[in-house]
């Protein structure tokens, strides 16, 4: 039996088998130019809004709803809309217009100082990630039927929503912020989560059996 220390960002506990989330590593194998481009790129802004206020529905509380609504307003915003127009009628490709701009706009809040502000660069990423899903007709969800802790680098604002909510009895986040969408979301869902297992975090093994405090921040493997 092991016991990691990282940072109690919840309240509760909860235990089950490790399920390891990895990034989507999105890439298109069809390229879309021109016209087409635009009707595509159109096509799955509508689909990704309807995503996002289908999820907002779920909200029970003002500051996660707002948190999505925040996303809604991002993807239809004009102002990345010109952008990425501009792109295209520089017979730029499209999956690949949609990328850059995630960065440019991710490295914006990264930069800068105030955490708070910082940690939303996880929201922008996942909005723009959630634009290149819809044009891949990708599906996120995962299908599982026990209880499980859920182990991430970073806990994106939707993360948990790819999963069974049911069954999900913990989060562990390698690095994670108080303040990110990502934790207050989980937080409202009454999920336990630990953020900042730095140090420990390649430790943890899928299938390992873990119990998670979100007060203290404590983290115990019972078995690998």
């Amino acid at each position: 039996m092991l016991s990691f220390q990282g940072i109690g960002a919840t309240e509760g506990k909860g235990s089950g088998v490790a399920i390891i989330h990895k990034k989507a590593h999105l890439k298109s194998h069809t390229k879309y130019f021109g016209e087409q481009a635009k009707e595509l790129f159109f096509e799955a802004r509508d689909l990704a809004v309807d995503e996002i206020i289908s999820l907002m529905e779920l909200c029970k509380d003002s500051e996660t709803r707002d948190i999505y609504y925040t996303h809604q307003l991002l993807l239809q915003d004009p102002e990345v809309e010109k952008k990425l127009l501009e792109e295209l009628d520089l017979n730029e490709e499209l999956f690949q217009t949609i990328k850059k701009l995630q960065q440019f706009y991710k490295e914006k809040f990264e930069v800068m100082e105030n955490e708070i502000f910082r940690s939303k660069a996880l929201d922008i990423e996942e909005v723009f990630e959630r634009l290149l899903k819809q044009i891949n007709k990708q599906s996120t969800y995962k299908s599982i039927n026990k209880n499980f802790i859920l182990v991430c680098e970073d806990l994106m604002p939707t993360t948990i929503y790819d999963y069974p909510l049911d069954y999900l009895k913990g989060v562990i986040v390698k690095k994670g912020s108080l303040f990110s969408h990502g934790v207050i979301i989980a937080r409202s869902k009454n999920i336990p989560v630990v953020i900042g297992l730095t140090q420990d975090f390649e430790k943890i093994k899928p299938s390992d059996y873990l119990v998670v405090d979100g007060l203290s921040g404590k983290v115990v493997l019972i078995s690998e």
